[in-house]
This record gives C-alpha cells, structure tokens and sequence, in this order.
C-alpha cells in the first residue's frame, strides 16, 4: 500500500510540474506592443522574468512587429514567435548589453532549460543599426570597436538545455549567433540570413559540451559556421548553404 501511495504521489508530481511547463502567457497582457515604433524592452523583460519567478512558461507572440533592445531570457523560460510574429531590434546601438562578450538581441548567462521556438522572425536592421554604431564611435560616445558594439541576434553563454528551433533569423549588424561554454545546445529548422554587413557569421561556438544543429539554412557574408575547436559531443546534419554545400565544424 505504502508503494502504490509514493508512486502515486510521483505521478502527480510529473504530472504538476509537465502543466507547469506548459503554462502560456500572451505578450499583450504585459503591454507589449506589436506596432512595429513602440519600444517594448521593458515590458517584454517583465513578462520574462515574471514567467522565470512563477516557475516557468511560454511567452508567445502573435502578428506584429515587435522593437526591442536586449531581452535577458531566464530559466525555464520559452520566447514562442508564431507565424507572422517579428521580433525586431532597434537601431539605437545603447539599447544593447552583452552575454559574456557579445552584445545581443537575446541574451542569457547562466541559465538552464531556455528556448526560442516557432515560425516567426528575429530581425536585427543590421544597415541601420551598424551606421548608428559607426557615427557613435566616430563622435567619441561609444568607446567600443564597431565588432563590440555590433549585436547579434542571439548570445547565450554558460547555459545548459538551449533549444532554438524553426525561427528566421535575420541581418544582425554583427553575427547571428554566439554560444559559449554552454551544455545541451539544440538548433533546428533554421533560415539564417546575414547579407547587409560584411564578414557576418552564422553561428560561432567554444567551449560547450552538446551541441546539435540540424536541418538549418545559412545565406551569411561570413563563414556560416566558425568553431574554437574546444567543444565535445558535436553532431551537424542537414545543414547547408545557397550552393549546396554541406557544413561541418570542428568540436
């Protein structure tokens, strides 16, 4: 009797934390606007780490242009694009701060079980941008080369369980995406486009342990795919570029 009372108290106790995972929060109940002018940094933090506080959830995003700067993704936390959603960086180049050493649209540092996921967009208007750097610096207000000062799209560094999964990601003013000593790296379904600033790279990773990338597509100025050689348990399939080639990288 004893037995079957613990295995039923395991099994709600999947059962809780399975419908915890599960909970969904609209972006529009925390004000965030899909205008395409409104900048939503600040709301959209809030429902992240709202959601992270709370135990975890998906925060989804539904039609719309939606301005932001960097957005620090939490633990337990999954940004969900729908079709037709554009998540879209702002042109302004102090709006940005980094993970590690790059600066990003979303960042993370030391956070587990994190996700990106849908068929929507992350754009990063790498020409605006970039020309606002570059007079920025020019004017002695931005005491950065234009390679710090340039974000990405995506910077994540000492996270573990990473999934970004099915997005567009879209002309960064520097490279698309950066991972660093990271664990459990998942990729996926990917269209990665990088063509309005010189010597753009796909993906650059170091350091982590697990790293997956599957079925992605990479139109990139740069190396799709550039690697320290410092990473362990690497696997790249089906991954290729506007020739056809098939990408491989060092562990």
């Amino acid at each position: 009797m004893n037995k079957l009372k613990f295995i039923a108290l395991a099994l709600a106790s999947v059962c809780t934390l399975s419908l915890s995972a599960q909970v969904t929060y609209k972006a529009s109940y925390f004000g965030v606007k899909s205008d395409g002018s409104t900048l939503n940094t600040r709301s959209i933090q809030k429902a992240i780490d709202h959601i992270s506080e709370q135990g975890g959830g998906t925060l989804e995003f539904y039609v719309g242009r939606y301005l932001t700067g960097t957005l620090n993704l939490k633990s337990n936390v999954t940004i969900q694009l729908h079709e037709g959603a554009v998540l879209v960086g702002v042109t302004f180049p102090y709006d940005y701060t980094a993970a590690g050493d790059t600066k990003a649209i979303i960042c993370a540092e030391g956070q587990e079980n994190i996700a990106v996921i849908g068929k929507g967009v992350i754009q990063g208007q790498g020409t605006l941008l970039l020309g606002n750097v570059q007079t920025q610096i020019n004017k002695g207000n931005l005491k950065e080369s234009v390679a710090q000062a340039s974000p990405a799209l995506i910077s994540l560094k000492n996270c573990s369980n990473v999934k970004i999964e099915g997005i567009n990601l879209q002309n960064p003013c520097g490279n698309v995406m950066v991972y660093s000593d990271c664990k459990d790296v998942t990729l996926s379904n990917l269209a990665v486009t990088s063509r309005q600033t010189a010597n753009s790279q796909g993906v650059i990773f170091s350091g982590c342990t697990g790293f997956s990338m599957t079925d992605c597509y990479f139109d990139t100025t740069g190396d799709a795919l550039a690697s320290a050689g410092t990473s362990t348990n690497v696997n790249i399939s089906g991954c290729k570029t506007p020739n056809g080639k098939q990408l491989k990288a060092k562990k």
